[in-house]
């Protein structure tokens, strides 16, 4: 598959590997590059440069707020915790692979790694404080962005928040570590049960081309 790819942007990068990594075709991994790229121009000037000088070999990378102009994110509420996920620990960029394997985790899930790879971005959306447990705080927040215009009572979403955390939290140390939301993940729909839906059939097929 390389040679292909000889006299393109892409020759920098394994596109075979890639594939095998994300489950992505190798045509929607063309299609991503594009996006990609114009993701990087919308980046800081250094960053652009590296974009338009990919034939050199130029490391390139997304910052968030690239991403973030993601016009299939821009729109959703959950946008900005999208991204976050996105970009996981301290990571401040993406570079092209990284970006196929976030990008990768909207396609359906087809097997337990994709599922499981769902389910892990969904946990990273929630740790807004960006530890390794989960808090009512956390739940809040994101129940909140999620009904935005449904004009729930604070009191109310809190209610909500405190409740999943008291049936998730099997230690009773007022928090959800990855493994006990995993747990309680276990045979629940990811696409419905989780925030993928509120991402709609239209913006995940243009979010990721054919």
């Amino acid at each position: 598959m390389g040679g292909s790819y000889s006299h393109s942007p892409l020759a920098q990068y394994d596109v075979a590997s890639i594939v095998s990594s994300t489950g992505l075709s190798a045509s929607n991994v063309r299609q991503l590059h594009q996006r990609y790229c114009q993701l990087c121009l919308r980046a800081p000037a250094t960053v652009a440069f590296s974009c338009r000088t990919a034939s050199r070999r130029a490391e390139t990378s997304v910052p968030p707020s690239a991403a973030e102009a993601i016009p299939e994110l821009s729109s959703n509420p959950l946008a900005e915790r999208i991204v976050a996920a996105m970009f996981p620990g301290s990571a401040d960029t993406l570079t092209f692979p990284e970006f196929c394997s976030a990008v990768a985790v909207f396609r359906p899930a087809t097997d337990s790694d994709s599922r499981l790879a769902k389910v892990q971005f969904v946990y990273r959306m929630l740790a807004i404080e960006g530890n390794e447990f989960l808090t009512a705080f956390e739940l809040c927040s994101l129940l909140q962005m999620m009904l935005v215009g449904n004009r729930l009572p604070l009191e109310q979403v809190q209610s909500i928040a405190c409740r999943a955390l008291s049936e998730v939290d099997k230690d009773k140390h007022n928090r959800i570590t990855n493994k006990e939301f995993l747990e309680a993940m276990e045979g629940l729909d990811v696409e419905q049960r989780c925030p993928f839906h509120s991402i709609s059939a239209s913006s995940r097929s243009a979010l990721i081309p054919n």
